[in-house]
């Protein structure tokens, strides 16, 4: 018995009702539950499959099942994909008649590509005879609020044929409204096949949906798991399969890993498989970069069983993954039983291939530029490192200059008094403040360490692995005896197989791996285990002190090398690293560390690599000085005259000059053999006088007498004219030692 009309309009009103309220909902599995409900509820009380797709597409024409409205609007590849798994001619078009979208039996009906009917009215492709009603029926449309008009068609393209056309409209919510036009062949076109044809379209909306879905995961988030994870679920949703698997190749590019996947058991069994490359259906589509359809995996050689799972009749298809013209991996779609896949599904299975693709390739994008941003702070970290350091460098060159000519007066006169001082009591006064002088001389090194200002150092090659086994036997009793002594464990070990040599000075580098060693066994107050490595790396060694301490976090990492830092306030001084870094640096070589909290320590040292043996200094002979006239210019008047005072007490023949003016106006090349000067002097600094002596006698040798001797290389002073250099502040062995290498140079030329 068929429902009665008042009973028809109730019913259609009440599936309205349950359709607004599942669309909202959990998506399209509840829909289909609706109206499989309402269909076989219409069909029990006596409507025929005919009128039960009037109903349909009635339904259809409120709205209720229209195709959403971002389908409409979005990617114009997307509709055209939905419409051509259609086997009917489709087309939409805009509110000028035009068309936007057209499927390929369209294409073949009228015997003209897509892009060439993009625009194109659709009054053009129609026979004359019917233009007229194809306005009517259009008009039709736009004005009975979305019910769907049904009406005669015919095409220039099939003379003498008749088309059933359907005209849905579709709204937008921005107001626009757009329409679909579906073509059936003439008089068999019943309203059955509408109701089929129609649910089909329905069904290629969901579709349209899921794809939707998955670009907005794309377009709206970089976390590719999630990605993967949402595509996963919407494919095996939409293309009706029991289980979906994502595989993405590891970083060797020879496995295959499952990423995602979304299935109904044994999900612990099949993320743990692991495929090689060309193994199984899903390997062989990634090494030939072609989708698959395996429709009896059974009696395919290549299929590969999941361990942990059972045996069963199943259909795979595979679709590649290409991300910048190169397969990163795969989708793997299961159909267990004897379902099968269709040419349609694999397809559909593509189209999502080249969402999850973009996924990919955003994420590993966004990788790079989140590492390249690492690195570029990891740069900027050091440059500012490296700016303190020079800020500091240059402040302390300033103070060391001037404590170093306070200490040349102090020290000289110290000695000098100890040249002639018979009482015993007198000397050990005299040799007390010779030592505090040799120390505060010591003291002022040391801050032109840490900023790395030194460059005097004579370099030789040194094996690694000595200094590294010397170094841990020097800190025995550090990590042996004081961990007996508080009841821990502490280990240590070396892992050597650096065979190259570096250029260094072995005392700088035991100081700064036994810095190391100290700091690392500190960071381990309950025990643990020291290990010192070295390896050879393209024309450097590395050299690498690790612990299993408490490591550091990384406001801690980016100031370890500060000078002054230290987080041992009780017995730390802050300048270990800081000297270290100095040293390192001056060996032309970089010092780095990593750590992370609980995750222990490891300072990683590249020295440069050496096979030369330099030469060392030529031993000068012991032999008479020669009696010279010596200029000796400095604006200090006390370092002056206690030059004067030492030099004469080595006999030899001196006039002082105070200042780089008062030097050059008294020298003259037949009053004096050699000039000693000062280089830190206001107006005619030090490196002037050195020119203008050049200028007027080269073969008058000039000796340089600077609290910066620390600083300057040998090469940059040869190269501005000098011949020798003495730091201050300076000993009667150091005026005595080049005395004597003066002796041994040949006579000047009259």
């Amino acid at each position: 018995m068929a429902f009665p009309p008042r009973e028809a309009v109730a019913e259609v009103r009440s599936l309205l009702e349950s359709l607004r309220v599942a669309l909202p909902g959990t998506g399209r599995r509840r829909l289909r539950v609706v109206l499989t409900r309402a269909t076989g509820r219409w069909r029990r009380r006596g409507l025929g499959d005919a009128a039960v797709a009037r109903m349909v597409l009635e339904l259809a024409a409120s709205g209720a099942l229209s195709v959403a409205s971002p389908a409409v609007a979005g990617p114009a590849g997307a509709l055209r994909a939905v419409l051509d798994s259609v086997p009917v001619p489709m087309i939409t078009g805009d509110q000028d008649l035009r068309i936007t979208v057209c499927n390929a039996v369209f294409e073949e009906l009228v015997h003209e590509s897509n892009a060439a009917l993009q625009g194109r009215s659709l009054s053009e492709l129609m026979g004359p005879e019917c233009r007229g009603d194809l306005h009517r029926q259009f008009e039709a449309m736009k004005s009975c609020a979305g019910a769907i008009q049904i009406g005669r068609m015919t095409l220039v393209s099939v003379p003498g044929a008749e088309f059933l056309g359907a005209w849905i409209p579709l709204k937008r919510p921005d107001g626009v409204g757009t329409w679909l036009l579906r073509l059936a062949s003439g008089p068999v076109a019943s309203l059955e096949t509408m109701g089929e044809q129609l649910r089909r379209e329905a069904a290629q909306k969901e579709k349209l949906t899921a794809l939707l879905t998955v670009s907005h995961a794309v377009a709206t988030s970089l976390d590719l798991d999630r990605i993967l994870d949402t595509i996963a679920r919407e494919v095996r949703k939409v293309i009706q399969v029991d289980e979906c698997m994502v595989f993405l190749l590891d970083e060797t590019g020879k496995v295959l890993v499952p990423a995602a996947c979304d299935v109904q058991a044994f999900r612990d069994e099949v993320m743990a498989i692991r495929l090689p490359v060309g193994q199984g259906v899903t390997g062989n589509v990634v090494l030939t970069g072609r989708g698959e359809i395996v429709n009896s995996a059974l009696d395919d050689p290549r299929a590969v069983q999941v361990p942990g799972t059972p045996v069963e009749q199943s259909a795979l298809l595979c679709v590649p993954l290409l991300v910048r013209e190169e397969v990163a991996g795969a989708i793997t779609l299961t159909r267990i039983g004897d379902r099968i896949f269709q040419t349609e599904d694999l397809e559909l299975a593509t189209l999502f291939a080249g969402q999850c693709s973009a996924a990919i390739s955003n994420a590993r994008l966004y990788d790079e530029i989140r590492r390249a941003y690492h690195e570029l702070r990891e740069a900027q970290s050091q440059l500012v490192q490296s700016a303190k350091l020079n800020a500091l460098g240059e402040m302390a060159g300033g103070v060391a200059h001037d404590f170093n000519n306070i200490l040349a007066a102090i020290l000289g006169r110290t000695q000098l008094l100890l040249q002639n001082e018979p009482d015993a009591d007198v000397r050990r006064q005299l040799e007390v403040i010779e030592r505090a002088a040799l120390d505060g001389a010591q003291a002022v090194r040391r801050v032109q360490e840490f900023t790395r200002l030194r460059q005097d150092e004579h370099f030789e090659p040194l094996d690694v692995q000595e200094v590294l086994r010397g170094v841990l036997e020097l800190t025995r009793s550090a990590w042996e005896a004081e961990s007996k002594r508080r009841g821990v464990s502490l280990a240590a070990a070396l892992d050597l197989r650096a065979v190259q040599l570096v250029a260094g000075n072995a005392s700088e580098l035991r100081e700064v791996f036994t810095n190391l060693i100290l700091n690392a066994l500190d960071a381990m107050p309950w025990g643990g285990t020291l290990t010192l490595s070295s390896t050879d790396a393209d024309g450097e060694v590395c050299i690498r002190v690790t612990d299993t301490g408490v490591g550091m976090d990384a406001e801690t990492r980016g100031r370890v090398f500060d000078p002054f830092f230290t987080t041992k306030p009780v017995k730390g001084t802050g300048l270990g690293l800081s000297v270290a870094y100095g040293i390192i640096t001056r060996h032309h070589g970089r010092i780095e560390v990593e750590s992370e909290p609980g995750c222990g320590s490891v300072f990683s040292v590249w020295l440069p690599a050496t096979v030369a043996r330099q030469a060392g200094p030529e031993m000068v002979p012991d032999t008479p000085l020669p009696r010279l006239r010596v200029l000796a210019v400095d604006d200090e008047e006390p370092v002056a005259e206690v030059l004067r005072d030492l030099l004469a007490v080595l006999g030899q023949d001196v006039e002082i000059a105070l200042g780089g003016a008062a030097g050059l106006e008294r020298y003259s090349p037949e009053r004096f053999d050699v000039v000693f000067t000062d280089l830190g002097m206001p107006g005619v600094n030090g490196w002037d006088v050195v020119r203008a002596v050049k200028s007027r006698s080269p073969g008058t040798p000039v000796v340089v007498v600077t609290g910066w001797g620390a600083q300057i290389e040998g090469g940059a002073m040869h190269a501005r004219g000098a011949d020798y250099v003495i730091p201050k502040p300076f000993s009667l062995e150091d005026v005595l030692d080049v005395l004597r290498q003066l002796s041994t140079r040949p006579a000047r030329a009259a």
